[in-house]
């Protein structure tokens, strides 16, 4: 046999071999450039439970140079809301790299740390976190030969770390926060609570030696108000971008900088991490001791290549799980559910729809303050709830238009949807869910974000699976309504269609309500960067759960427990365990 006719004969094993092409070509400098990033300056990657002053368990993970003689320089690295101790390891590589001993906390409600996120109209709030902060300086302390300390803070983390920095003036030497401006915690938490007189939660003359870092796009914190930011600092008008002022000496260095990407991806942009690592070179050393070469960029590409080619193998895993459940049976394809009902009124009808969903916001902040465990869980569990019932309205006036029949006929309307063998669609859900979720685990875990669920995470996303399926179930049903009007008889062309006009469904209302609130200040910054979340998520959601469906035996209820399953495991994956916001 020839190799054209080798792979051409089968064609889900050709798929197998080029996607195992993709993840070694990615996954070997994916390794390379994590843990062997500068053999001239080994280190090593370590993790370690912390102790707070209030007995929390707080996990991290140190970055300690191979070569350890003599004194070093320690750096605390504090993530931001929904962040975990990894996200900034590219950074944290870097700086290793230089021989700083790194320790990168997970703050409580985090990752694998104990405990719970304060909420942020917690007045304390804070305080109370910035107690992991101190653990981690307490450790560096505790090494003996660690002769100066720097704090890294992003976002929530930058915050904190500008309270640390000012509550223990006498041990931070430098700090550098990433992704904020001044005042953003108290605007932030005096806006929950009605209360539009904010004050600091620090003092910034105890803070030695300041490094601000934003970004051109970010949501939040625009070029005036970092500039605002750097004015209070130095105390002086006449500031200017990327042009430092004072001297370490005396503690009033300063100098703010922009990044060229938006707020959640501030902690892997080049120009920051560069200036980040000149910037402790200089507080700590007084000179840059040799030529800062980067390797974060290409750990990024490396990344993106291997996470294509696990997403890649999942997919062509998911036909054969196919063709071993449903093998000669006839696939029912659920077309034309709906009659005499265009493709465009049945979008228009979901955008509506959706905005029944936003609105519901407001009462679902208070109707579902402890329905999940997470922090700001009872707005993530309002928009599924207002959007089904969005759905449920909107789907009643269609079928009564198009067949005369009411709100009693759509149980028979979904009923008709997951029609087919119900034990083999929900436990092919449940094995597509489990094999997307650890595959993407298996490489991010230990490269870019904490995903491998603890037994407290595992617990709680099957009680949010639960929680969630009537409401997934009812989206699921209206989405592959909607495909079932597609006329194509190329599966790879209803897949590709699918995935834009779910994407278009979902991403409608929310596009322009992101793109009129990006950088327009604290408050509609932060209604942005959440709605690109949402956005991202979506599109992620619409690629793998569309591919699920039509690999279900076309059944709702596949697709539905696999959603039920991955949506929770990604919420739990970046929303912290934590207290409402009322």
């Amino acid at each position: 046999m020839s190799a054209k006719e080798f792979f051409t004969s089968n064609k889900k094993r050709t798929g197998l071999i080029i996607c195992a092409i993709i993840i070694i070509s990615g996954i070997i400098p994916l390794i390379i450039f994590t843990y062997f990033a500068d053999p001239a300056h080994p280190y090593t990657i370590t993790e370690t439970t912390l102790t707070a002053d209030d007995y929390t368990k707080i996990q991290a993970h140190i970055y300690t140079p191979k070569n350890m003689s003599g004194n070093h320089p320690g750096i605390v690295m504090a993530h931001g809301f929904c962040g975990n101790s990894i996200n900034q390891q590219l950074l944290a590589i870097e700086l290793v790299k230089r021989e700083f001993v790194v320790i990168s906390i997970n703050f409580r409600g985090h990752g694998s740390s104990g405990g719970w996120l304060p909420s942020f109209t917690d007045p304390n709030m804070v305080n109370v976190i910035e107690q992991d902060v101190v653990a981690a300086i307490r450790h560096l302390q505790s090494m003996g030969n660690i002769n100066k300390i720097g704090l890294i803070g992003h976002s929530m983390g930058a915050m904190t770390s500008l309270k640390t920095a000012d509550d223990y003036t006498n041990v931070v030497n430098a700090t550098a926060v990433l992704g904020m401006t001044v005042g953003f915690e108290g605007e932030l938490r005096d806006l929950f609570q009605g209360n539009l007189n904010f004050t600091l939660d620090y003092n910034l003359t105890r803070v030695r030696n300041l490094l601000i870092c934003n970004s051109h796009l970010e949501q939040m914190f625009t070029a005036d108000m970092t500039l605002d930011f750097l004015k209070l600092y130095t105390n002086r008008t006449d500031v200017e971008l990327e042009t430092p002022y004072g001297n370490f000496t005396n503690g009033t260095r300063a100098k703010a900088v922009l990044g060229m990407t938006e707020h959640l991806f501030e902690p892997m942009d080049p120009h920051i991490i560069n200036e980040t690592v000149a910037w402790f070179e200089l507080a700590f050393y007084g000179v840059i001791r040799w030529d800062i070469t980067l390797t974060s960029t290409f750990n990024t590409i490396s990344f993106a290549i291997t996470l294509i080619g696990i997403i890649a193998i999942c997919f062509v895993t998911i036909l054969y799980l196919h063709n071993y459940l449903w093998k000669d049976q006839k696939i029912n394809l659920r077309k034309g559910m709906v009659p005499d009902t265009s493709l465009t009124k049945l979008i228009i009808y979901y955008v509506m729809a959706s905005f029944f969903g936003t609105v519901f916001l407001l009462p679902g902040i208070f109707l579902f303050p402890e329905v999940t465990p997470i922090s700001m869980g009872e707005l993530l569990y309002a928009i599924p709830v207002g959007n089904a019932i969005g759905i449920i309205i909107m789907y009643y006036f269609i079928i009564r238009k198009t067949e005369k029949l009411g709100f009693r006929n759509i149980p028979t309307k979904i009923k008709a949807m997951c029609s087919g063998n119900y034990g083999r669609s929900i436990l092919y859900g449940i094995v597509a869910a489990v094999l997307f979720a650890m595959a993407i685990a298996s490489v991010a875990h230990w490269s870019t974000i904490i995903t491998f669920p603890t037994a407290r995470e595992v617990g709680a996303i099957f009680g949010m699976a639960l929680l969630f399926f009537p409401w997934l179930l009812i989206k699921e049903f209206y989405f592959r309504t909607v495909q079932g009007q597609l006329n194509f008889s190329n599966r790879f062309k209803e897949y590709f269609t699918m995935v834009g006009i779910g994407f278009l469904m979902d991403a409608a209302l929310f596009t322009p309500m992101m793109l009129l609130s990006w950088g327009n200040g604290f408050l509609f910054g932060f209604v942005a960067l959440a709605l690109t979340v949402v956005i991202v998520f979506s599109l992620i959601q619409q690629i793998i759960v569309t591919w699920v469906y039509m690999y279900s035996g076309r059944s709702i209820l596949g697709s539905t427990v696999f959603l039920c399953i991955f949506y929770p495991w990604m919420m739990i994956n970046f929303f912290p365990f934590g207290f409402p916001l009322f």
